[in-house]
């Protein structure tokens, strides 16, 4: 069985309870097993904390702080440190990553159950038991308005040619 070190890091407080909830959490810290967001956590580790003009006086506001585990190996390799940008990348990549995955339940209920996308929306946002301080109902629907419409279009396209096919 590979040591592992724990990591200090900052995140949003959707990300941080996304990966207490998706990931291995013992009670400490976040086994993120060596998946892509492992990869990316690893990549922003350094040996010394150094600040850069961007870190100079900056306050992160709304943040909570969660421990990640590493493999030893790593943190011998590359550190034990993570800057803030690299933990501003990684909460803002699990944060999108959720909402991605919040949107595509949105389209499949409202595609195949024929639910509205609002109530799909507000349905799967109680049943994950998000609060307004970690996501919000109206940016949700802003992303996926933006974002996931042409998708649903694309998805009944396919859908419509299958049967046709039959």
């Amino acid at each position: 069985m590979a040591i592992k070190r724990i990591v200090d890091i900052k995140l949003q407080p959707l990300s941080w309870r996304v990966l207490k909830e998706q990931y291995h959490y013992d009670g400490v810290a976040v086994d993120l097993g060596r998946g892509w967001m492992y990869n990316m956590l690893v990549q922003g580790l350094r040996r010394h904390p150094t600040i850069t003009p961007w870190e100079v006086g900056r306050e992160l506001q709304g943040l909570v702080e969660g421990k990640v585990y590493i493999l030893d190996y790593d943190y011998q390799r590359y550190g034990g440190y993570l800057s803030l940008p690299r933990q501003a990348n990684f909460s803002v990549a699990v944060y999108k990553r959720e909402r991605e995955r919040l949107c595509m339940l949105t389209a499949t209920a409202h595609i195949m159950a024929g639910v509205s996308r609002d109530t799909a929306m507000k349905h799967f946002l109680y049943k994950a038991g998000y609060v307004d301080e970690e996501i919000t109902f109206a940016a949700l629907r802003k992303h996926y308005q933006r974002h996931f419409k042409h998708i649903e279009e694309g998805i009944l396209q396919d859908l419509n040619e299958l049967t046709i096919q039959k």
